[in-house]
Formats: C-alpha cells, sequence, structure tokens
C-alpha cells in the first residue's frame, strides 16, 4: 500500500489551515471581529475592518475602513470604506478563458501548463466607498460598483454601476436613482 498520496493530503490540508489561522490571528490583532468559519489569506489587506463574518477572503483582496462581509467568498477586490457586504455573496472569482488550450484548471496541471493557465487575466472588481451589496450577489471581475451604490439581493454584477445608483437582477441593470438628501447622494454629491 502506497502511504505517500495520503500523507501529501494530510499536509496539503494542514498547511491550508495553518494559512489561514494566521491570517485569522493577524486580522483580529488589527481589531478585526473574526466570526466562526472565517477564512482569511495573511495577505489581505484589511484597514480599520468592521468585521468578517463566515467568509472566505482570498489574497488578492484589500477592504477598507468600517466595512463588514457577512458571509460568502471574496476572491479578488478592492473594497473601500463603510461597505456593506451581504450573505452568501461571491465577489471576483476567478474566470475560466474559453479561448485557452482547455478550460479546465486539472486538465491544464495534467498537461505541465502553469497555474492559472485555463484563466481569464481580468483585474478584481472595484467596489468604492458605501456601497451596499445584498445577499446572494454575484460580482464578476473587471466592473466597478460607484460610491453609494446599492446591489439588490441575488443580482449578478457583470458591468460598471455608477454611483448613487440601485441596481439589480441578472445580469444587474438600472432599478433608480438613489434619493437620500441625508446621504448627500445628489448627482454632484456623489461625484465629490
Amino acid at each position: 500500500m502506497n502511504v505517500t498520496r495520503p500523507l501529501l493530503n494530510m499536509l496539503a490540508v494542514w498547511r491550508e489551515a495553518v494559512y489561514y489561522i494566521f491570517g485569522n490571528l493577524r486580522a483580529g490583532l488589527h481589531g478585526v471581529r473574526v466570526g466562526a468559519g472565517a477564512r482569511i489569506s495573511p495577505y489581505a489587506k484589511l484597514t480599520g475592518v468592521y468585521s468578517i463574518g463566515c467568509v472566505t477572503i482570498g489574497r488578492d483582496v484589500t477592504l477598507g475602513k468600517g466595512s463588514y462581509v457577512s458571509s460568502g467568498q471574496v476572491m479578488a477586490a478592492r473594497i473601500g470604506a463603510w461597505c456593506s457586504i451581504g450573505y452568501d455573496v461571491l465577489i471576483g472569482p476567478s474566470e475560466h478563458d474559453p479561448d485557452a488550450v482547455t478550460t479546465s484548471p486539472t486538465r491544464a496541471r495534467a498537461l505541465g501548463l502553469p497555474l492559472g493557465a485555463a484563466d481569464r487575466a481580468v483585474e478584481p472588481p472595484v467596489i468604492e466607498d458605501e456601497v451596499w451589496i445584498g445577499a446572494r450577489v454575484v460580482v464578476l471581475r473587471g466592473v466597478r460598483i460607484g460610491r453609494g451604490a446599492v446591489i439588490a439581493a441575488g443580482a449578478v454584477v457583470t458591468g460598471d454601476v455608477p454611483p448613487g445608483e440601485v441596481w439589480g437582477g441578472v445580469p444587474a441593470r438600472f432599478i433608480r436613482r438613489r434619493t437620500d438628501p441625508a446621504n448627500n447622494l445628489s448627482p454632484t454629491a456623489v461625484e465629490t
């Protein structure tokens, strides 16, 4: 019986656990409220973040002051300050390249291709300050969500969302402008 494979699998599991434990400890030392089940990359940049619930935060993530993520996966993103991100979100997932030799990362590895050979090279999404993202929203790479925007629950954001607008649906589309004067989201105030 070959015991090498099970031992290598156990080592990989332990290495991943230590990686996320270190990330969670680092976040906690920076004053972030870390929820049960959180998996935070030690390379994620967390500046004054309020809390991170049961969510996986990838290495290519920047999260701003006062922001929180309830649950889901944030694989890659630049998230501004005071953002409210709901449950079961998926932000910045890797995207397969339909024109690559193979669309399967497993087959690419079997062919001896480098890691990421089946992925499209797309910049992480940018989520500006004071954005509210509802539950079960998907935000694809390469998009920008403007300051003060609201993304309705269940939406799939495939393109840019202007500041101060409410978007929803699959794919997400314009619903209305926000008009709450207490938030100073008039068209001129948003731009400043």
